[in-house]
């Protein structure tokens, strides 16, 4: 019996697509701003918004900071069964968004004026740069506050309002940009109030959705406090180090890309960074996906499940990406046509694209470490690919005409030559010591290795679910358990998967585990589907739940959780009161 991709596939999918439009709604609105002010205000103007990135960057880092911390600790808790203290983890989160929204909006509006003036470097584009800081600025409570919900609706599972949010902000801005920057004329500030407004209405959608039906997360202010802010500060530092990173980033990049090659430059570099934020669809939206799931895997120890996921989604970022790559060098004579760009755009645009493909890699990886709450090696990845290989490499090709912009995918190659280097060390020295980790992932799979645990898949029919629990035999026999056990083991899976089958015909494979641990016996079974829970059915008849009452009987302990779209049963069974009676 082997685990195979059907049943995380199936998950991986149901959140992929969702999770790549909801980042779409926050970079086309970018893309779709750009667009506007081109056309309307001219070149400069566009070098101005792409200057004045920085402050929306900011309000980046302390939403997800915050949201992104807590989110993944929510997952962590999930994973553990402890959904109360999920819960708290949100009402935390919340407090903190709502303090850290009103602290960014009073102080950038006391100094915006500085702010705008050390973004422009003193230069003539000042004037935009005001106007467009200034509305940001003040619409810095939803900006920061957005990421809460929307973290949480993929928590939750509710993928179809994930989707729906991004449409409300595309819709919104578009309208709004048309009318605030053409019949009113409010140049680069009807532009930022069309991103603060679609963004506050997103925000509220959200909060309805994450309220409406089956939720382990409903808001009631009573609840709101302080409970593990240091430990979402620290778990939530690499989200919030990446939009920092990218903003001091931006800020070294601009000075160098401005003083090589001036407006010219300045203009194309603002185009690639459109761009590039339109690329976050795969770079973010790929291991966002699975980011929930990992965190949940790993704290329940399966350590087959991350594999098979992490190759999920190293195939399917690789396959975006180099989609993505072919669509800028085919379409780089519409790309220079729209944002009125001088001159050949080829190779910025192929420096660009063959970067998406490493920074994809890149992303998977550090996410990987995030969720896995080991934050330094994520934070490393990041300051790498994000700060110091493109502003180093940026320094030493200048002066050096087009050749400046191959910084682009060499800081990411030259990462993930780094990641492969520290992890390599890290692996090497654990084997030193009695739990020796996997290389690149740095697993610990002393379970696997003394054959404690059997991860397998099966599909939902009678006959495999037979065959598996005839199965289960050698399992038990391997690990010293009786006859009893192995009866234990084969009823549940049978009473549990005949019932299962019948309630939710939507399953199309089941994923089980089976663990001894000490003196426990354990099975877990995850399925996607409906919230149901066989242990507390009030609808069906008790001729219909005969096996599944005795089997309550039989057990120790039965939890039930539903998250991230999935149902988790758990059976144990205390094998020492066998080993007290013998």
């Amino acid at each position: 019996m082997t685990q195979d991709n059907r049943f995380l596939k199936r998950a991986y999918v149901k959140y992929l697509f969702p999770i790549m439009f909801s980042v779409l709604g926050g970079t086309i609105n970018a893309l779709i701003d750009s667009v506007f002010v081109s056309h309307v205000a001219g070149s400069a103007a566009l070098a101005a918004v792409n200057l004045s990135m920085p402050v929306y960057l900011v309000q980046c880092t302390a939403g997800s900071l915050i949201a992104g911390g807590a989110y993944v600790l929510s997952a962590q808790a999930v994973g553990r069964e402890r959904t109360k203290t999920a819960e708290r983890y949100y009402h935390t989160a919340l407090t903190l968004s709502l303090i850290f929204g009103a602290l960014v909006t009073v102080a950038g509006l006391a100094l915006c004026a500085p702010i705008a003036a050390a973004l422009s470097q003193g230069g003539s584009l000042y004037g935009y740069v005001y106007d467009y800081c200034l509305i940001s600025l003040l619409g810095s409570i939803p900006m920061i506050l957005f990421y809460l919900p929307m973290n949480y609706l993929q928590l939750e599972g509710k993928m179809r309002d994930v989707t729906a949010v991004p449409v409300i902000l595309v819709t919104v801005d578009i309208a709004l940009d048309a009318l605030f920057m053409l019949p009113l004329g409010m140049g680069l500030r009807g532009a930022a109030l069309a991103s603060v407004i679609s963004t506050l209405l997103g925000c509220v959608y959200a909060f309805c959705a994450l309220e409406r039906g089956v939720s382990n997360y409903h808001t009631r202010l009573g609840r709101l406090g302080f409970f593990g802010t240091a430990e979402i500060v620290r778990i939530g530092s690499p989200m919030a180090f990446n939009n920092l990173f990218d903003a001091l980033r931006l800020l070294g990049l601009n000075a160098v890309i401005l003083s090589t090659g001036g407006e010219g430059y300045a203009a194309i570099w603002a185009v690639l960074n459109t761009l590039s934020e339109l690329s976050l669809i795969i770079v973010s939206g790929v291991p966002r996906a699975g980011a929930p799931m990992l965190g949940v895997y790993y704290s329940a120890r399966e350590n087959n499940g991350i594999r098979i996921l992490l190759r999920l989604e190293c195939v399917t970022g690789l396959l975006l990406s180099a989609g993505y790559a072919l669509a800028l060098i085919i379409l780089q004579t519409p790309i220079r046509l729209m944002f009125h760009l001088e001159g050949a755009v080829f190779f910025p645009l192929a420096c660009l694209g063959t970067a998406v493909i490493s920074y994809v890699f890149c992303g998977i990886w550090d996410v990987f470490f995030q969720s896995c709450g080991k934050v330094g090696l994520s934070n490393l990845l990041l300051a790498a690919r994000k700060l110091a290989l493109p502003l180093a490499l940026a320094l030493l090709l200048r002066g050096r005409g087009e050749l400046l912009w191959s910084f682009l995918p060499l800081s990411g190659v030259l990462t993930l030559a780094l990641g492969g280097a520290v992890t390599g060390v890290l692996a090497a020295r654990s084997k030193k010591t009695d739990r020796p980790l996997s290389r690149f992932l740095l697993l610990d799979d002393v379970l696997e290795r003394e054959n404690k645990v059997l991860d397998f898949s099966i599909p939902p029919d009678m006959v495999a679910v037979c065959d598996a629990s005839e199965q289960i035999q050698g399992f038990c026999g391997a690990n010293h358990m009786g006859p009893r056990q192995s009866m234990q083991l084969g009823l549940s899976i049978e009473e549990l998967l005949n019932v299962l089958i019948q309630k939710i015909p939507e399953m199309r494979s089941v994923d089980l585990r089976s663990y001894a641990l000490d003196d426990m016996l354990g099975l877990r079974i995850r399925y996607v589907g409906q919230s149901y829970n066989p242990f507390h059915d009030e609808d069906s008849d008790e001729d219909f739940l005969m096996g599944i009452n005795l089997l309550r009987k039989l057990s120790d302990v039965t939890t039930h959780t539903y998250s991230l779209g999935m149902n988790t049963l758990n059976i144990l069974f205390d094998v020492s009161k066998e080993h007290a009676e013998t």
